[in-house]
């Protein structure tokens, strides 16, 4: 079997720690502790490469990104490739905590919902759309700032549609002549909830994406705590059953990024931990910090 070329391999003594701290800092300049992972092995080392057998994690997922759901596992690439069938679960995690990490390190305030018109283009045809979307995402990086993260969802036909957080500075709004409603799914028209007596501050203006020429669109304002945007935003691919074209979510910008630090630890002195498991013969305990200050 062909399946590795040209791996890296780190040697045991470069792997000097079992402990990983991740950090953020908000957009007004506040560190934030995200989470801290115990591990029983040594599998960390200071350039964020996790590590085993001598073996780097990141190449695996280089080589195919299928495989990022086998996070820690240790074996032989045929074992790997058997077990990540199993493991889609275990990616569907990685991506949320990885989509998590994104929306807590930058500062997004509007959240969007571009569809596809079949008329104007074939929304089931995944190559199509993309080829469309990506030119629209990247002109509007590069000439206005864009940054943004996004899921694609599938609706019951088949049809795709996206779901996106960015800046709003970065979107041509147009006020849409609609509101959303607390109690209320759908918009309605500002007409409609002044004869319902809906009070000014219970509405939220509903706007268009003026330049998305493809279908329709929706852009809100976010609002409260952006853990639960976050977590809001992340159900999205809990809805999946799988990847859509190979990715669980789209992501683009200068965007902000966890740090890292790294320490040695005693792993069966760590009794206070918010949960734990085992990946391929490795043991971990996760503190979750984001979850944490989301309960208090």
């Amino acid at each position: 079997m062909e399946y590795v070329k040209n791996f890296s391999f780190l040697l045991d003594y470069e792997c000097k720690y079992n402990c990983r701290d991740k950090y953020y800092v908000d957009e007004n300049g506040e560190l934030h502790h995200l989470q801290t992972m115990y591990s029983r092995r040594f599998i960390f080392n200071p350039d964020n490469v996790e590590v085993v057998n001598g073996q780097r994690l990141n190449d695996l997922e280089e080589w195919n990104r299928n495989l990022d759901e086998m996070y820690g596992y240790s074996g032989n690439i045929k074992a790997l490739l058997e077990h990540s069938e199993s493991g889609a679960e275990r990616s569907k995690r990685r991506a949320k905590s990885k989509l998590n990490d994104i929306i807590l390190c930058n500062k997004f305030d509007c959240f969007c919902t571009l569809t596809l018109n079949p008329e104007l283009i074939d929304n089931k045809d995944y190559n199509a759309v993309i080829k469309k979307l990506n030119t629209y995402l990247d002109n509007r990086v590069r000439r206005n700032g864009l940054k943004y993260v996004g899921v694609p969802e599938l609706h019951k036909k088949g049809g795709l549609h996206f779901h996106f957080l960015c800046n709003s500075e970065a979107l041509k709004l147009v006020d849409s002549g609609t509101v959303t409603c607390k109690g209320r799914k759908k918009p309605i028209k500002v007409s409609t909830a002044d004869r319902y007596g809906v009070p000014v501050e219970e509405r939220q203006t509903v706007y268009n994406i003026s330049d998305w020429s493809l279908g329709f669109t929706t852009a809100i304002k976010t609002y409260g705590d952006v853990g639960a945007v976050a977590n809001y935003v992340g159900k999205y691919i809990t809805k999946n059953a799988d990847k859509i074209g190979g990715r669980w979510y789209y992501s683009g910008g200068k965007l902000n990024k966890p740090f890292y630090k790294y320490s040695v630890v005693s792993f069966d002195d760590v009794t206070d931990f918010d949960y734990d498991f085992n990946c391929g013969g490795g043991d971990f305990k996760v503190v979750d910090y984001g979850v944490r200050n989301n309960k208090k």
